[in-house]
């Protein structure tokens, strides 16, 4: 007999099998509440590159999936024809996604009204009527790029699409996406088809995201047949790309009975994506704090200076700015070393490339890389921890170092600036707790890590004024306590008709 879990968590590319922010935040929140059962739907890129769990499973997880978007491979089998209102409805939905609707029970009627069934994913993609199709689309919406570019982006875009509709996902009362993009489709479709209960979760907002790794991609198809058009940015795959992250997101926001995120700015941000203002709420993230409070501080020797980046190793999190401004500060500082303290296995090229920087910049003997690492070893043996992440959330890291009392350098994303700041007359009266920079700047970020090199006393004092910031406003106490209120309503809500 199939077990249905309290909560489902529907994850993309995180828990359990990479560490990090949102992992580890869904790792404490799943212990602290051991009266819950949960399932996992993890969402991949294929099921078959399956990596080895990074988190022991606690107890109260009762199932736990892997689906993969993209296959690796689609059989060459048949389940039904695909009938001319099945495409219908497929061309239907685009242009109500394009007039800012996104409502799937009519697409799921049609293309799959329960899992494993209708169509497979191989008939919607390969076939003459599925040629026929795109096809059309092409000579309606971009008859001037390349019609071999439009086919393959249209199989890669569409593809997940089609075998998230037919997924068996675990039974469970409340469905929890912690992000939009794939995850948050996979639980739109699950609200449309069954009516229960669905929550959203927002840490960073993930089409904004997705934007600024495709304006970077380099294996996203050019424009080739056509001028580049201001208004389309990087190029026509790059803006078809960034609008489809962008209409998923829509799709989670009009399905999701509640849509939480971290800080106020996201939420602002939720509500000008097309999220209804009045199903929107607030939850800083929580730590222990006593945990890291209680971590011994190791001095240094006179002129020591002992600065770290905790993170991974992606360019996200701009890696190379730190590398940059530890260049510049070892000028003025020559006692200066510093760590990067994260995992190296999630972007082999990129941490090549950091490295190869730090080589050319002359700093072999000044930077390491830890990989993967217990943080509350390294915390006692830092005077600053920096984030130069070009986008973040709520980051852990700055929770953390605030709790072991150490004063930190952010470039000015996400919540970064209310951390060290304050966000209330109250908070701010506690005094800042570290340095706001500039994004992708090196020599701003620098200039802050100088100011604090020469002088300890203000380390110090930035140092007591974090911890009193955690205890008072980002105990873990109050987010499981909200989140169990949270859970709480939603369980308690009928299954929608």
């Amino acid at each position: 007999m199939t077990t249905t879990a309290d909560v489902c968590l529907i994850v993309e590319g995180t828990y359990p099998f990479v560490t990090g922010g949102v992992s580890a935040w869904l790792d404490q929140l799943i212990r602290a509440l051991p009266e819950l059962r949960f399932a996992i739907l993890h969402i991949a890129a294929t099921e078959e590159a399956r990596p080895p769990l990074a988190y022991t499973l606690p107890p109260n997880v009762t199932d736990m999936r892997v689906i993969g978007v993209h296959g690796g491979r689609e059989l060459a089998r048949s389940g039904a024809r695909v009938p001319p209102e099945a495409w219908e409805e497929v061309r239907t939905f685009h242009d109500a996604m394009i007039d800012g609707r996104g409502e799937l029970g009519a697409l799921l009627r049609v293309l799959a009204p329960t899992p494993e069934s209708g169509p497979t994913p191989h008939d919607f993609i390969h076939g003459k009527s599925s040629w026929g199709v795109v096809r059309a689309l092409y000579e309606a919406r971009a008859p001037s790029v390349s019609f071999i570019d439009y086919f393959w982006t249209y199989r890669f875009t569409h593809l997940p699409i089609f075998r998230l509709m037919r997924i068996e996902v675990p039974l469970a009362r409340v469905y929890h996406t912690v992000s939009t993009g794939w995850a948050g489709l996979a639980a739109a479709i699950v609200r449309a088809r069954t009516g229960r209960p669905m929550l959203l979760t927002e840490h960073g907002i993930y089409s904004r995201e997705r934007r600024m790794e495709i304006d970077q991609a380099e294996w996203i198809y050019a424009q080739r047949q056509a001028p580049m058009s201001l208004s389309l940015g990087g190029g026509f795959f790059k803006e078809l790309w960034a609008r489809l992250f962008a209409r998923l997101s829509f799709v989670t926001y009009t399905h999701a009975d509640l849509i939480v995120t971290i800080f106020e700015g996201n939420r602002r941000a939720q509500i000008d994506d097309g999220a209804d203002p009045q199903r929107t709420l607030v939850v800083p993230n929580g730590i222990d704090v006593e945990r890291f409070a209680s971590l011994p501080r190791e001095s240094a020797g006179p002129g020591t200076f002992r600065v770290g980046l905790v993170g991974r190793v992606v360019p996200i999190k701009d890696v190379k700015t730190f590398i940059r401004a530890v260049r510049i500060v070892t000028e003025s500082a020559p006692g200066t070393t510093a760590k990067v303290v994260g995992p190296t296995d999630e972007d082999p090229e990129y941490v090549a490339e950091c490295q190869a920087l730090v080589a050319s910049l002359g700093l072999q003997e000044r930077v390491e890389f830890t990989g993967r690492a217990d943080v509350s070893q390294h915390y006692p043996r830092l005077d600053v921890v920096v984030l130069t992440s070009v986008s973040e959330g709520l980051p852990l890291v700055i929770l953390e170092a605030s709790a072991a009392g150490i004063p930190v350098v952010a470039s000015d994303v996400g919540a970064c600036r209310e951390l060290l700041e304050g966000r209330t007359p109250d908070d701010r009266a506690l005094g800042p707790s570290g340095l706001v920079t500039g994004i992708a700047d090196p020599g701003d970020t620098a200039t802050a890590l100088l100011a604090l090199a020469r002088d300890p006393g203000l380390r110090e004092e930035m140092g007591q004024a974090g911890r009193a910031r955690v205890r008072t406003h980002y105990q873990e106490t109050d987010l499981v306590r909200r989140y169990r209120d949270i859970y709480d309503r939603l369980l308690a809500m009928p299954a929608a008709s």
